[in-house]
């Protein structure tokens, strides 16, 4: 099996040929086999999520129940409260390969800008995609004009182990995940459907990527945004039980 510093445009295309090959029933459901598709294709990821952003009143009742006990009885959470809703997990513990197992990442309330940048990680991978953070103080549409025509964002931390953001914290917060799996390189890619709806993955793997071999997979998820746009438009978002 070849790392992702072998990765070739045949290997993404490949993976991008799964991302389409099934006709999935729904947004879950494709989460779930872009995810198997990646994780399995390259012997360094130690884990691959995918995220949506939805308003907690559109997320089943066990993702806004952990979404409201993370918010911690503040009060501007509500129907109305962004989350950043984990759709799709695989990677090498059993608990990573189901998504509803989460006990950290399952529902995450955006409840304003500095809630947001209270999480370095998910602060940068918002940013760097080209999220409006300002937008979650106000409820306006947190998906830009980039977004919106189509650019995907890219999420790139060359080394997990020494990477820190402005204000000296680790942005792989996670020491004991960093330390004990060996996370080296992590990166993500995010887009936005045409209603502004916000799609992300995260990769996590072992070894050390370039930027340069990193930006070959943002592209991915232009074809699961292709893959899934009906079902963004129909709500069929989550898989039943």
């Amino acid at each position: 099996m070849p790392t992702l510093n072998d990765a070739t445009w045949p290997d993404v295309e490949r993976l991008r040929g799964a991302v389409g090959a099934k006709d999935p029933s729904s947004v879950e459901a494709a989460a779930e086999a872009f995810v198997g598709a990646f994780s399995t294709a390259f012997s360094d990821v130690a884990l691959i999520r995918l995220f949506i952003v939805l308003p907690v009143a559109r997320v089943p009742e066990r993702e806004g129940a952990f979404a409201a006990r993370f918010a911690a009885a503040d009060p501007r959470f509500g129907p109305a409260t962004r989350v950043l809703t984990l759709l799709g997990s695989r990677g090498r513990e059993p608990a990573w390969n189901e998504r509803r197992l989460s006990r950290g990442h399952l529902c995450i309330p955006l409840i304003d800008r500095k809630f947001v940048e209270a999480a370095p990680m998910i602060a940068k991978l918002l940013s760097d995609i080209d999220v409006d953070l300002a937008a979650f103080d106000d409820g306006r549409p947190i998906a830009t004009r980039k977004l919106l025509g189509g650019k995907n964002g890219m999420f790139y931390v060359p080394d997990a182990a020494t990477a820190i953001d402005a204000t000296g914290r680790y942005v792989i917060a996670d020491r004991a995940f960093v330390e004990r799996y060996a996370i080296r390189t992590v990166f993500g890619m995010g887009g936005a459907y045409a209603d502004g709806t916000l799609v992300t993955s995260v990769v996590f793997s072992t070894a050390k990527i370039p930027q340069l071999i990193a930006d070959r997979f943002p592209s991915l998820i232009s074809n699961f945004k292709m893959a899934t746009a009906t079902l963004i438009e129909e709500r069929r978002i989550f898989s039943a039980g």
